[in-house]
């Protein structure tokens, strides 16, 4: 990140230590003040922003997503009976259930993450006893960064930690899209969680959603990322989400009546769509011709990346988006306002949605000479238009999910 939007790095590495410190004391201080007891451990997770790759992993394709800085603490301890204490600070009241209880359909949206989780563990390794958990986060949520995936993966090493399995990233990984999938009951690809889980400074995530596989990618220096929120929040569970999932499995039907054996929408050419489509439904046919485009423009964006023309990777950003908006319709009034204003900077090399859609935030790809004067002039403008206030800030590319103490 540029310079001109941190201190010196002596001065940035005491900062983000003491900002460490700070997150671990806070959620210390959060789980002993309502269980009255000391917790056994504490890890954390960062949200995540998707640079490309739209709805193409749950369509066997390839994503590429990058940590960012802010994070969510766990605080976790086992008990010795089956009661189960959950608490947020940004929610207040104590979620208490028992073993025997618990269900995804009597607790607030947030508890169902890491209930969700300890459910799997329990499936799986026959988790047991009750357990105390606290947390507090700098993520914002409804914004499409993936809090809830950060929920996941820092309750999947809390409990793997004290439960003693030594289990690898890629089980925790896989436990908690299991765990959103199947307890929380939004049908997400592996895109949130195994950024969240495989991240590194200042390094995109490559996900291979059909095998599971994942590389990590250098970022380029010398260039910055922008997260511009809108104020309409974003919620899978409530959105759009499921349909073009179902939209997506129903082109998938279609085309193996003409091409047998097509296992992944994204790994089909776009001149199979353009050559079936009137065997599809018109609309199933845009989500398809999306999915099949996205995937190339993937292809097309790492191999930029790794030839530095770091223009031509932006225009493909907003291609993506422009894609988004007109085949997959899963933009806003909003997003697309955001999209278009920060394109008309000179140091913007593309911009796009990050995530699901439907709200949420955009991402910006810009050069050091991209400011804060810049970003505010883009945020007054959104004022403008639409009476409330984009949010942005300027985000370096951060480490994972990680054991803070125990």
């Amino acid at each position: 990140m540029d310079s001109k939007y941190k201190l010196d790095d002596i001065n940035g590495s005491e900062i983000a230590f003491q900002t460490r410190f700070l997150d671990m004391n806070t959620v210390d201080q959060l789980f002993q003040a309502s269980f009255t007891s000391a917790p056994g451990v504490i890890a954390s997770a960062p949200g995540r922003v998707e640079i490309i790759g739209n709805h193409t992993d749950y369509n066997g394709g390839t994503v590429v997503g990058a940590c960012i800085e802010r994070r969510l603490h766990v605080a976790l301890s086992l008990r010795s009976d089956a009661v189960i204490r959950l608490v947020s600070s940004s929610e207040g009241a104590i979620v208490e259930t028992t073993l025997d209880a618990y269900s995804s359909e009597d607790v607030a949206d947030w508890a169902r993450y890491p209930l969700g989780v300890f459910d799997e563990f329990s499936i799986q390794f026959g988790a047991s006893s009750g357990f105390d958990l606290a947390v507090t986060s700098d993520i914002p949520t409804g914004e499409g960064l993936s809090s809830s995936a950060a929920i996941e993966l820092a309750t999947a090493l809390a409990l793997n930690e004290l439960l003693g399995l030594n289990l690898p990233v890629s089980a925790l990984v896989g436990l908690s899209h299991r765990a959103e999938n199947r307890f929380v009951g939004v049908p997400c690809g592996l895109l949130d969680q195994s950024t969240v889980g495989f991240g590194k400074r200042n390094a995109l995530v490559v996900l291979d959603a059909a095998s599971g596989r994942h590389h990590s990618f250098a970022m380029p220096s010398g260039h910055n990322l922008f997260v511009f929120r809108t104020h309409i929040r974003h919620e899978l569970q409530h959105s759009p989400y499921e349909q073009r999932h179902k939209e997506c499995r129903n082109a998938l039907v279609a085309l193996n009546q003409v091409i047998p054996g097509t296992r992944h929408l994204a790994h089909l050419h776009p001149l199979d769509i353009a050559a079936y489509d009137v065997i599809m439904d018109s609309v199933v046919a845009r989500r398809a011709q999306h999915v099949v485009d996205e995937q190339r423009r993937v292809g097309l964006f790492l191999k930029h990346l790794h030839e530095g023309d770091m223009r031509a990777a932006g225009q493909l950003l907003t291609a993506s988006h422009k894609s988004s908006k007109e085949l997959f319709e899963n933009s806003t009034p909003e997003l697309d306002f955001l999209v278009d204003g920060l394109n008309q900077f000179p140091h913007v090399l593309g911009a796009r949605l990050s995530g699901a859609g439907w709200g949420g935030a955009v991402i910006a790809l810009t050069t050091s000479s991209f400011t804060s004067e810049d970003a505010n002039r883009m945020a007054d403008a959104y004022e403008a238009t639409f009476d409330a206030r984009s949010h942005w800030w300027a985000t370096q590319i951060g480490d994972g999910a990680r054991v803070e103490s125990h």
